[in-house]
């Protein structure tokens, strides 16, 4: 049942995301004078609905996504009397649809990057060094260590998160490690041997790393907080590696590399934000700006139904100094579109698998 009471944090947090990005196009539009004649959030039938003086704003059935209408936006729109007038979209300089184009990309990589400085500054949940369980066949089963246990140094040097505390022990000159820990107010030194293993990183690299077989206890999370100046600072870092890495993964994705069973589709989302929700604001916050920058790398692609393949073709009509026919782009759109369509079935039924979904719903029962 948690998994369904997932649904309504999701609905909040795609909601958020869906009105940044569309609000991005909104206001572009308005910058370069280009009259929008709706404003939808949401696809298909209408539940809400009001009219502004020029727009015609919606809440429809189906949440994933939206859009904004401009006036003008195609040939078959302009009355072939009065031709382009001033308002419509094609009407618009090339460097003003181009931004238009681009504007809701821009949106959520500015509020990730907000999202991320605010966390930041009033505390970002890192994983803790106090052991929550240990991994079966791993050293730290059987080393006198035990649950709730505080690892405060490896091999003389501190640490704080459990990020520090597997780096510390990668360090290892040795396959083993000399760490102190705290318990019930009590430093004790341990030595500990450690299991040297090479794994997969998340693109697929082969990597050695030095295990000890313990997991983080949840409750020890620590809060990272920095100054205005240096949180401004990693959020721009982390919005970028975000980027980066996301592209890498489609890429590896793409040329087979990676397995399409890494990616994750509403399902998975529900699920992540309802763990998210139980754990606190500042995970939801967390999950929320990185699901930011998600949404605009993947709106980037150059793929004819998303942002990416309307600024393929502008990018085109730059280069060409013509644009490129309207037969052509409508064409590619449906392309594009049943492309996307295949791809949100694929990765649905991927959820399904890896999230054991029917279990789930025949347990209800």
């Amino acid at each position: 049942m948690s998994f369904f009471y997932s649904i309504f944090p999701t609905m909040i947090v795609l909601g958020v995301l869906i009105v940044i990005h569309e609000f991005g196009h909104f206001l572009a539009c308005r910058l370069f004078k280009v009259r929008v004649e709706k404003f939808s959030i949401g696809f298909g039938p209408e539940i809400l609905h009001w009219q502004g003086k020029e727009t015609r704003y919606t809440i429809s059935l189906f949440p994933l996504g939206g859009f904004v209408k401009p006036a003008g936006e195609s040939i078959s729109e302009v009355d072939s009397k009065e031709g382009l007038k001033p308002g419509d979209y094609l009407a618009a300089s090339l460097g003003a649809r181009i931004f238009i184009v681009s504007a809701g990309v821009i949106m959520n990589y500015i509020l990730a990057f907000f999202l991320f400085s605010f966390l930041f500054m009033m505390g970002r949940p890192v994983p803790g060094t106090v052991i929550g369980g240990f991994v079966k066949g791993y050293p730290a089963e059987t080393s006198g260590l035990m649950k709730k246990d505080k690892i405060v140094e490896v091999n003389g040097k501190k640490v704080q998160t459990f990020f520090d505390l597997t780096r510390a022990l990668d360090a290892s000159p040795q396959d083993a490690a000399k760490l102190t820990i705290e318990r019930s107010g009590e430093l004790l030194p341990i030595e500990i041997n450690l299991k040297s293993e090479e794994v997969k990183d998340p693109f697929g690299t082969s990597i050695r790393v030095k295990r000890l077989g313990i997991s983080p206890y949840p409750a020890s999370a620590i809060f990272e907080r920095y100054s205005l100046q240096v949180s401004l600072k990693h959020a721009a870092q982390t919005v970028i590696q975000l980027a980066v890495n996301t592209y890498r993964a489609l890429f590896l994705v793409a040329t087979g590399k990676m397995s399409f069973k890494s990616m994750s589709g509403p399902i998975g989302i529900i699920s992540m934000t309802g763990d998210a929700a139980r754990m606190g604001l500042p995970y939801v916050l967390q999950l929320m700006a990185t699901l930011s920058v998600s949404l605009a790398v993947i709106n980037l692609l150059p793929i004819p139904a998303l942002d990416g393949g309307h600024l393929m073709f502008l990018l085109v009509e730059a280069f060409r100094r013509k644009t490129v026919s309207l037969e052509v782009q409508d064409k590619a759109t449906q392309v594009g579109f049943a492309l996307l369509l295949a791809l949100m079935v694929f990765i649905i039924y991927n959820d399904v698998v890896n999230l054991d979904v029917i279990a789930r719903i025949k347990h209800l029962f």
